[in-house]
């Protein structure tokens, strides 16, 4: 059986939810965790038209981008779709920021959607430094404790894994009455061969590592210590960027852009030069445009433009296409669907067929 707790879980895995923005409401919004799902929704946004969606075809689930709770709520009355959603007994897991983030989330699928090769960051969020584990193990122990914690995420340093240094040592302890030690006896000094054993840890992962540890150190009290160390750091992408298979004029690239996406309308500044390099920033990404220039770009796609970033895309030559926050966040939600229909075969996932961009774009005839 699975349950919403499950797909909270492996979503959490790719997107974790922990590094989201500050400001943001991503997590498990609506529901009990250890409800069954056969059936779930993938939407861009929860609104009235996809909860009646979710209700007619028996789903117990919808998995949103957009919160569906964003600021405090002061009622809960029956005409709010958090009361409809909980009146239905269905839940809601909405993955904002923490997708905006992840490394095959809104910016990736939008990167791929244009057809952008070397895809690499250009907006870096959130930086977080690694840790040094170091633990103190009997010596014949030693080779086992450190393939424990190789397995749950110690250890890995660019191309290689299980990266550790050993150095031998004595370790000197002495068990009290309430003790029950693995070497020697309550109430006497005992003098082990011990390797101190050290290994880097990305901050997410230390609490499996130090599980693993404990479970395969064979001591009633593992002896270690838990470093911070700027020396290395994982960061978050809010933003990507990569290449064109071929050189386009800014003009034929906006069209190229309203294909790939399917827009119904959109805006550009055409830049002073032919497009290649291209960054891309799902949703409002329009205060992005000076740290595009600044990487080399020539030309940003995102969504939600104010007229002072219109102006100074044109002031720095780049072109600057508003494909509006629909259509580049859009992008995600068929991946995710399968990305998660793949992990859960046993539920039914499906787009919804509702909820579409709510813009319509008019163009003058003349």
């Amino acid at each position: 059986m699975t349950t919403i707790r499950n797909i909270f879980a492996a979503i959490d895995e790719f997107a974790p939810f922990s590094h989201q923005e500050s400001w943001d409401n991503s997590g498990l919004l609506v529901g009990d965790p250890d409800a069954p799902v056969t059936k779930a929704v993938v939407t861009l946004d929860v609104t009235k038209a996809v909860v009646k969606e979710a209700k007619d075809e028996g789903a117990q689930l919808i998995v949103s981008h957009h919160p569906v709770l964003f600021h405090p709520a002061k009622t809960f009355l029956a005409d709010s779709i958090s009361y409809q959603l909980a009146a239905a007994g269905i839940g809601a897991i909405c993955a904002h920021t923490s997708l905006d983030l992840a490394a095959e989330g809104v910016n990736h699928c939008l990167a791929d959607r244009l057809g952008l090769t070397d895809q690499r960051p250009f907006v870096r969020e959130n930086t977080r430094f690694y840790r040094k584990l170091v633990v103190f193990c009997p010596h014949e122990y030693t080779n086992r404790i450190h393939s424990a914690m190789k397995e749950a995420g110690a250890g890995t340093l660019g191309n290689y894994a299980g990266c550790a240094f050993v150095s031998p040592g004595e370790g000197r302890f002495l068990p009290l009455d309430e003790a029950k030690p693995f070497l020697g006896k309550p109430g006497e000094w005992e003098y082990a061969k011990e390797d101190r054993l050290e290994m880097i840890c990305p901050p997410s992962k230390v609490e499996a590592v130090l599980g693993a540890m404990r479970k395969a150190h064979p001591y009633e009290e593992p002896a270690f210590d838990v470093f911070e160390t700027t020396a290395l750091a994982d960061s978050d992408s809010l933003g990507l960027i990569g290449f064109l298979d071929s050189e386009q004029q800014p003009e034929e690239f906006a069209g190229y852009v309203g294909e790939c996406l399917r827009c119904g309308g959109l805006r550009y500044v055409p830049g002073r030069r032919p497009v290649r390099r291209v960054a891309v920033l799902g949703g409002a990404g329009g205060d992005a445009v000076a740290k595009a220039a600044a990487v080399g770009a020539d030309a940003l796609v995102t969504g939600d433009v104010k007229h002072h970033q219109l102006l100074e895309a044109m002031e720095a030559g780049m072109t600057l296409v508003d494909a509006g926050h629909f259509s580049t966040e859009d992008v995600v939600v068929e991946p995710l669907c399968s990305r998660l229909a793949a992990r859960f075969p046993q539920v039914a996932f499906h787009k919804s067929a509702v909820f579409g961009d709510p813009a319509r774009y008019w163009t003058s005839s003349r």
